[in-house]
């Protein structure tokens, strides 16, 4: 074989790997509510599915007793840590949490226990030691990434551990309407409007709770309306393509308002008997079958999918990049 013709085949190969490396999909998964005592079927699928990054969205294990006292959270991470998937060392884990993993059902900012708690969970996550989160109170943090010639921010929010307590009646959750009443806090809140001005082209969220849904009497950031408003204002104000992903509900869905998306993808194993449930902003049907969410960022546009243990898809948007 002349010269020639061998530097032709080498130059060849590394074009190819350089088109395929700029083709690339980059995947992130999504999954709520892991209940460490059950087996997660959707393991198996979501390490087929090829992913870079994983976002658990809160209740990644269940902890909480109604005294609110650590020991049984203790043990479900422990029980957690020994079934993780391998999978889980390959990829990118960023995590919040809900209040199943914060020690209390429900809880928000008067929970007795969660310095400790929070000690907990940065353990389990083996948050580096200069994380910004070992300096301050909460689980909240930024990451952000080039991914083809664009700038992704992922941000996970605490909505536990500065929230304002709930108004119910009857056991239903209202609007607690009070202007001091808040999820975030005013120090998260501080750094949240610092985070998202800085440069970037899609701006992935993580809520544990949802945020466009409004017609169910369960936990949202509807019970709050005017943190509610002062979040979609901020994110309203962003040129950058944004994405709320979401948790909690035992319910999987997609939500739009305007160009705003949520998914929640709940539960990966813990899920409810079918029962039918709408919402003014709901595109499609939600989903109580186990399930979780897949984002694949493309070189033209975000493909996001709602998928059950099986990797049937169950619901699906692809938006074209701006």
């Amino acid at each position: 074989m002349s010269k020639m013709k061998r530097l032709f085949i080498v130059l060849s190969i590394f074009l190819y790997f350089d088109i395929k490396s700029e083709q690339e999909t980059f995947k992130i998964g999504l999954g709520s509510c892991n209940d460490q005592n059950y087996f997660t079927k959707a393991w198996k699928s979501i390490g087929n599915e090829d992913i870079n990054a994983f976002f658990f969205l809160g209740d990644n294990v269940y902890g909480d007793i109604p005294s609110g006292e650590l020991t049984l959270l203790e043990m479900a991470y422990q029980r957690f840590n020994k079934n993780m998937p391998d999978w889980f060392r390959e990829v990118e884990i960023y995590a919040i949490w809900d209040d199943h993993d914060y020690g209390l059902n429900d809880g928000g900012a008067n929970y007795r226990y969660k310095f400790e708690s929070q000690t907990m969970f940065k353990d389990f996550w083996r948050i580096d030691d200069s994380d910004p989160r070992m300096f301050r109170n909460g689980v909240y943090f930024s990451d952000i990434k080039e991914i083809h010639n664009l700038k992704v921010l992922f941000i996970g929010l605490d909505t536990r551990f500065f929230r304002s307590e709930l108004t119910k009646k009857d056991g239903i959750y209202l609007a607690n309407e009070e202007n001091e009443a808040t999820v975030l806090g005013e120090e998260q809140w501080l750094w949240f409007k610092k985070q998202i001005i800085k440069p970037h082209d899609i701006l992935i969220l993580g809520s544990s709770i949802q945020v466009l849904a409004t017609g169910h009497r369960f936990e949202k950031w509807a019970n709050f309306p005017l943190e509610r408003e002062k979040l979609l204002s901020a994110l309203d104000e962003l040129d950058s393509q944004v994405i709320l992903v979401s948790g909690d509900r035992h319910r999987g869905g997609i939500y739009r308002q305007n160009e705003l998306i949520e998914i929640t993808a709940s539960s990966l194993n813990r899920s409810i008997p079918y029962s039918y449930e709408s919402d003014k902003l709901l595109l499609g049907n939600t989903h109580t079958q186990n399930n979780y969410g897949l984002i694949e960022l493309a070189d033209e546009s975000i493909k996001i999918s709602l998928k059950n243990e099986k990797m049937d898809v169950l619901e699906y948007i692809e938006i074209p990049l701006k």
